[in-house]
């Protein structure tokens, strides 16, 4: 039977509900405030919680408890649609109104005790997993990051990932997350670069129907869709100053204000944020708050280049290949990729892997291949010199530039087909007997004049 916690002001309804409960054969246990979640965490499969406790709203705890992964059921005197979805968007397994229908109850406490079981059973394939993947090298850098960010996990603290564009900064954020007691929550991620300055208030907090043109239903913000879980604030620095007063105060107090809404909401999420820029500088230029900083960089974790850890390219490239479906590049090909430069990091190493395998139709990855799409501009640093990703400025015979440009031309449309054949054919308008001849042709005749 379950282990039941219930929590509400009300001293007689409380006597009433562990009676019954022990009455079924749970454990039951009734207490008038709710307690840290660090003392109740793991002791009871499901906790009820009134939404109304005197002076404190039943919401606060909520959000304390499903982020530290406690089962809570919420229990309300009042029938309140809104305050029943607010509850379960919050991460409460039900919403019982009193006087609490009993055999619902019963089927809310079976509902915690089975996701329970599956949270024990997920997490521990969970933690295989995450032993696996997402944190792929050996390098000292790599290893003093795992650290770092299992300590990161440990704590409910902001967490702040500094490192370059491509070096991998929210996979990080997400094996924190997963590594959390929020795993069970969502994980939302949001690119602040990407939003227009005058949607960034609507994007992160939401708006109600009739904010603004166009606002024709409400629409939940990312602090409401990971209340319960972690909220990865990607490229932090690109936000407006306006908007950081804003934020610093929902980091600070939990709460919000959708725009058009009259009353705030509150959010329980976890901040993850993380940046390409040095924010002091920005800071020191006026573009930053400082005191935003302060509390993002709580705990400050840097996410070393690929530059820095040479020798976790050939992992990096094997497992790629494995995550593609494809068996590892050879010894010569790891070797030329060590050795080559990434500045666009892990990202680079990534899109090389993945170009590579599409273009081989199933053929060994050897080192010539990878040298192939070097020498016709594929990777980032040659396409930034030119634009158009073949080295126009190469003194080369008219041939071989003619041969190197039809060449780029039918692996990217192979590319854009997704690694088909048959596909890019059809978009090139030929027969893919044809072009699978003429792309051989092309690549046999490479060193010739």
């Amino acid at each position: 039977m379950a282990r039941v916690l219930a929590i509400d002001d009300d001293k007689s309804y409380l006597s009433s509900m562990t009676g019954y409960l022990r009455l079924k054969g749970h454990e039951a246990e009734g207490m008038t405030m709710p307690p840290p979640p660090s003392e109740i965490a793991g002791a009871y499969d499901i906790v009820l919680l009134d939404i109304a406790l005197g002076d404190r709203d039943g919401f606060d705890a909520l959000g304390e408890y499903v982020a530290a992964g406690i089962p809570v059921a919420m229990v309300s005197g009042l029938a309140d649609a809104r305050n029943a979805v607010r509850a379960v968007k919050a991460g409460a397994v039900d919403v019982l109104e009193k006087p609490v229908d009993l055999d619902r109850l019963e089927v809310a406490i079976a509902m915690a005790e089975a996701k329970s079981t599956l949270a024990r059973s997920d997490r521990a394939g969970r933690d295989a997993w995450l032993a696996e993947h997402l944190f792929v090298g050996e390098s000292a850098d790599m290893k003093a990051l795992v650290a770092a960010a299992e300590k990161a996990a440990a704590t409910n603290l902001c967490v702040f990932l500094h490192g370059p564009s491509g070096s991998g900064k929210e996979p990080v954020a997400r094996w924190i997350h997963l590594r959390s007691a929020r795993c069970d929550g969502p994980f939302v991620a949001i690119n602040c670069a990407a939003i227009p300055s005058e949607l960034a208030e609507s994007e992160l907090f939401g708006h109600r129907r009739g904010a603004f043109t166009g606002a024709d239903r409400d629409r939940a913000g990312c602090f409401s869709e990971a209340s319960a879980g972690t909220l990865f604030l990607d490229e932090v620095g690109e936000l407006p100053i306006a908007m950081q007063a804003k934020l610093l105060r929902a980091i600070e107090t939990g709460e919000y204000r959708p725009v058009g809404a009259d009353i705030p909401s509150r959010s329980g999420a976890r901040i993850v944020s993380a940046t390409n820029r040095d924010l002091k500088a920005e800071v020191a230029a006026g573009n930053f708050r400082e005191d935003l900083l302060y509390r993002l960089a709580q705990m400050p974790l840097a996410v070393p280049p690929l530059s820095a850890r040479p020798a976790d390219v050939p992992g990096l490239a094997v497992f790629f290949a494995a995550r593609l479906g494809a068996s590892a590049p050879d010894g010569d090909a790891l070797a030329y990729l060590a050795r080559r430069e990434y500045p666009g990091n892990v990202r680079e190493l990534k899109s090389i892997m993945e170009r590579a395998i599409a273009l081989s139709a199933g053929e060994p990855l050897g080192a010539a291949l990878f040298e192939s799409l070097d020498a016709i501009g594929w990777s980032p640093r040659e396409k930034a010199a030119d634009g158009q990703g073949y080295p126009l400025d190469e003194p080369l015979p008219l041939k071989e530039a003619k041969r190197r440009m039809e060449l780029a031309y039918i692996q990217r449309q192979i590319e854009l087909a997704g690694g088909s054949v048959a596909r890019a054919a059809v978009r090139l308008g030929v027969l893919p007997n044809n072009l699978s001849r003429r792309l051989g042709e092309l690549r046999d005749a490479g060193g010739s004049v």
